[in-house]
Protein backbone atom coordinates (compact mmCIF):
# COMPACT_ATOMS: atom_id res chain seq x y z
CA UNK A 1 0.00 0.00 0.00
CA UNK A 2 1.64 3.19 -1.22
CA UNK A 3 0.64 6.41 0.46
CA UNK A 4 1.68 9.76 -0.98
CA UNK A 5 1.26 12.48 1.63
CA UNK A 6 2.69 15.17 -0.64
CA UNK A 7 -0.46 15.39 -2.74
CA UNK A 8 -3.08 17.98 -1.88
CA UNK A 9 -6.35 16.94 -0.27
CA UNK A 10 -8.64 15.33 -2.79
CA UNK A 11 -11.57 13.81 -0.95
CA UNK A 12 -14.47 15.84 0.40
CA UNK A 13 -13.64 14.83 3.95
CA UNK A 14 -10.05 16.06 3.56
CA UNK A 15 -11.29 19.38 2.19
CA UNK A 16 -13.77 19.71 5.05
CA UNK A 17 -11.00 19.14 7.61
CA UNK A 18 -8.89 21.77 5.85
CA UNK A 19 -11.75 24.28 6.03
CA UNK A 20 -12.21 23.48 9.72
CA UNK A 21 -8.48 23.95 10.44
CA UNK A 22 -8.28 27.25 8.56
CA UNK A 23 -11.43 28.45 10.33
CA UNK A 24 -10.05 27.59 13.76
CA UNK A 25 -6.79 29.42 13.07
CA UNK A 26 -8.67 32.34 11.55
CA UNK A 27 -10.90 32.55 14.62
CA UNK A 28 -8.16 32.09 17.21
CA UNK A 29 -6.02 35.00 16.05
CA UNK A 30 -8.72 37.70 16.43
CA UNK A 31 -9.84 36.07 19.67
CA UNK A 32 -6.36 36.30 21.13
CA UNK A 33 -5.97 39.90 19.98
CA UNK A 34 -9.32 40.76 21.55
CA UNK A 35 -8.18 38.97 24.71
CA UNK A 36 -5.08 41.18 24.89
CA UNK A 37 -7.18 44.32 24.39
CA UNK A 38 -9.68 43.36 27.12
CA UNK A 39 -6.88 42.30 29.47
CA UNK A 40 -5.14 45.65 28.99
CA UNK A 41 -8.09 47.40 30.62
CA UNK A 42 -9.45 44.73 32.98
CA UNK A 43 -6.44 42.60 33.89
CA UNK A 44 -6.21 38.79 34.24
CA UNK A 45 -4.45 38.22 30.92
CA UNK A 46 -4.47 34.41 30.96
CA UNK A 47 -8.19 34.27 31.65
CA UNK A 48 -9.19 36.64 28.87
CA UNK A 49 -6.84 35.06 26.35
CA UNK A 50 -8.22 31.60 27.01
CA UNK A 51 -11.88 32.67 27.05
CA UNK A 52 -11.85 34.89 23.96
CA UNK A 53 -9.40 32.64 22.13
CA UNK A 54 -11.69 29.66 22.76
CA UNK A 55 -14.74 31.56 21.58
CA UNK A 56 -12.83 32.57 18.45
CA UNK A 57 -11.82 28.98 17.78
CA UNK A 58 -15.40 27.72 18.11
CA UNK A 59 -16.78 30.49 15.88
CA UNK A 60 -14.06 29.81 13.31
CA UNK A 61 -14.81 26.09 13.37
CA UNK A 62 -18.52 26.65 12.76
CA UNK A 63 -17.78 29.20 10.02
CA UNK A 64 -15.40 26.77 8.31
CA UNK A 65 -18.02 24.01 8.31
CA UNK A 66 -20.72 26.33 6.95
CA UNK A 67 -18.44 27.65 4.19
CA UNK A 68 -17.46 24.13 3.15
CA UNK A 69 -21.06 22.98 2.96
CA UNK A 70 -22.11 26.03 0.94
CA UNK A 71 -19.26 25.79 -1.54
CA UNK A 72 -19.39 22.04 -2.04
CA UNK A 73 -23.14 21.42 -1.94
CA UNK A 74 -24.73 19.53 -4.83
CA UNK A 75 -26.32 21.76 -7.50
CA UNK A 76 -29.88 20.66 -6.68
CA UNK A 77 -29.56 21.79 -3.07
CA UNK A 78 -28.12 25.17 -4.06
CA UNK A 79 -30.96 26.01 -6.45
CA UNK A 80 -33.95 24.90 -4.39
CA UNK A 81 -32.60 25.96 -1.00
CA UNK A 82 -34.42 23.10 0.70
CA UNK A 83 -33.21 19.55 1.13
CA UNK A 84 -36.54 17.76 1.11
CA UNK A 85 -38.25 19.66 -1.69
CA UNK A 86 -39.27 17.83 -4.82
CA UNK A 87 -38.52 19.32 -8.23
CA UNK A 88 -41.52 20.97 -9.85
Amino acid sequence: MSTDYSRSARTSLDREYAYMAYGMIGGAVPGIVAGFVVAAFVGHVAMWLSVLGGVGIVLGLVTGIVLHRRRHAPDGIRESGERGSAPE
